[in-house]
This record gives structure tokens, C-alpha cells and sequence, in this order.
């Protein structure tokens, strides 16, 4: 019987016996999106933001777009992010950064983020260059107003600039500057 029908309605539709009811334009209005889009509704989230959102790390997006931001502000990024394979919302979420500025050397820069059961998120990075200056010339130049902490063990200082550490650490006749801090 209902295979009866539905031939019935092929050969009325083929032979074009059937037509559809007009359509009248109605305005309708969008229904709120299930997922979030892929363009950003605010201009300044930055790129790797989205990648952790698209990702389902939601509870650390304040922070990452935060540290991100701050990081890539001078320069063209490139980013491999470390995704959660499961609870990604509830896990840790880490990036490994090439930043290029045209007025520096590049920067190799790696930021980590994880949720915290205050509902806070908590964030460290580390952006490490190479200058052709001295660890000396740094220290007395450069980070002038950083306080010397010391050594940690032979050739690596450690200055003092609140919340964030300056590592310096000789390499030929240049200097490894690593920057640490830790976001809460």
C-alpha cells in the first residue's frame, strides 16, 4: 500500500502535476547558534584563542586570550598547539610558539594553561631569545632595574622583576634571554 503511494507521488511530481504553494518571504529571526562561530564576534581574540575553543577549552579562554595576546603583540606567530584528548574543558592546554618580529631576533615561546578548582585559570610561559650582546651587557643594559637573585648553578643568572623571572645564559659572545612567568 505505501509503496502504491509513493509511486503515486513520483509520477505525479515527474510529470509535474504537482506544484508547490507559493512562498512568501517571512523575516525571520536567526536562532542562537549551538557552537560558537568561527570568526570571533570581538576583533582582539587572538588566533590561538580560537584554536582552544573550537578545541572545548573553555574554563582557561580568559587566560589564553590574555597570555596569547600579550606574546604574539610584536610579530607574526606560528603555533602547535598541544589539544587535550579528553575533558579538554578540565585539562591542560599548552602551545609551542615561533614569534618572528622584524626588529628582533626570533622568539621561541611556550605557554601552558589548566583550570583551577577556584574556577580561576592559572598560566605559564616561557619565550626564549638569542641577542648578540653579553649576558653582562643585559644585565647591566638591558634589565638594569631587575634585581640579581643569583646563579642557579655555574654560568645561568637569575634577575628579579616581581612576577616575572629573567634567565640569562651565555652562548658564544651572545646571550640566551629566557623570560618566565607564571599567571594567576
Amino acid at each position: 500500500m505505501f509503496r502504491m503511494i509513493a509511486i503515486a507521488l513520483a509520477w505525479v511530481v515527474s510529470m509535474g502535476l504537482y506544484a508547490a504553494p507559493p512562498v512568501t518571504a517571512v523575516k525571520a529571526t536567526p536562532a542562537a547558534p549551538q557552537t560558537l562561530p568561527p570568526q570571533p564576534a570581538a576583533p582582539n581574540v587572538n588566533g590561538i584563542t580560537r584554536v582552544a575553543v573550537q578545541a572545548g577549552v573553555l574554563s582557561s579562554v580568559s587566560r589564553i586570550n590574555q597570555v596569547m595576546t600579550y606574546l604574539t603583540a610584536n610579530g607574526q606567530t606560528g603555533a602547535y598547539p598541544f589539544l587535550p584528548k579528553v575533558l579538554p574543558d578540565q585539562s591542560l592546554f599548552s602551545v609551542s610558539m615561533e614569534i618572528q618580529n622584524p626588529k628582533a631576533t626570533p622568539i621561541s615561546a611556550s605557554a601552558s594553561f589548566a583550570p583551577l578548582t577556584s574556577g580561576q585559570s592559572a598560566a605559564v610561559y616561557d619565550a626564549v631569545q638569542y641577542v648578540a650582546q653579553s649576558c653582562d651587557y643585559m644585565e647591566k643594559n638591558v634589565f638594569k632595574g631587575l634585581k640579581r637573585m643569583g646563579i642557579l648553578k655555574k654560568d645561568v643568572v637569575m634577575l628579579d622583576g616581581g612576577t616575572v623571572k629573567i634567565f640569562l645564559m651565555p652562548a658564544g659572545t651572545g646571550c640566551v634571554v629566557i623570560k618566565k612567568e607564571i599567571v594567576q
